[in-house]
């Protein structure tokens, strides 16, 4: 796929591709247990891997395969956390959605305000038909944030992450474009 520029902003919040000077507040991030707890792979341990992760999510952005955002409150230039766009499929038009926030901004509806725009973006900008979600079935806050955006969970794959020997199951959640136009919550 080919991106264009994104800007997208809501009230408290905006939105840019990630950049070499985010290093230091993604690793922040990404080193987090808590904010961590229920990845697909182990916290960082180097600031290397936030460099890699930077330079990574530039090439696929330039190559079209995967936009990973930024998302930086209006008051503070500092990054707080990541919404990421990944798999796509051109021909059924859908995606893989993922997201992480500095847990100092959780439970204030950061990452609420953070999907509606995206959700704008993918549906209206990128003419996706579908976005689908991949989380630990323990993580309970963010299904009720999925569920609470509209979307549904579809289904479990059982034992689908090994992360330092545990074994974990996913729920598998989606959204249609369908189901986006007509929740009147979203």
């Amino acid at each position: 796929m080919k991106f264009d520029t994104i800007n997208i902003e809501t009230e408290r919040l905006y939105f840019s591709n990630l950049k070499p000077n985010d290093c230091d507040s993604l690793f922040e991030i990404y080193s987090n247990k808590k904010a961590m707890k229920y990845w697909s792979y182990l916290p960082f341990a180097h600031t290397k891997q936030a460099q890699k992760m930077i330079e990574d999510s530039i090439q696929n952005w330039n190559n079209g395969t995967a936009i990973s955002l930024g998302i930086y409150c209006k008051d503070s230039p500092k990054l707080i956390g990541t919404i990421n766009l990944f798999n796509f499929h051109e021909q059924s038009k859908r995606a893989e959605i993922g997201y992480i926030l500095d847990p100092t901004y959780w439970g204030i509806g950061i990452m609420t305000e953070a999907l509606r725009a995206i959700y704008e973006y993918v549906y209206k900008t990128l003419k996706l038909n579908r976005l689908e979600a991949d989380i630990d079935p323990k993580n309970k806050k963010s299904a009720i944030l999925l569920k609470n955006m509209g979307f549904k969970k579809e289904g479990c794959l059982k034992e689908r992450w090994i992360i330092n020997g545990h074994v974990t199951d996913s729920e598998i959640y989606g959204l249609t474009k369908k189901e986006y136009l007509k929740n009147s919550k979203i």
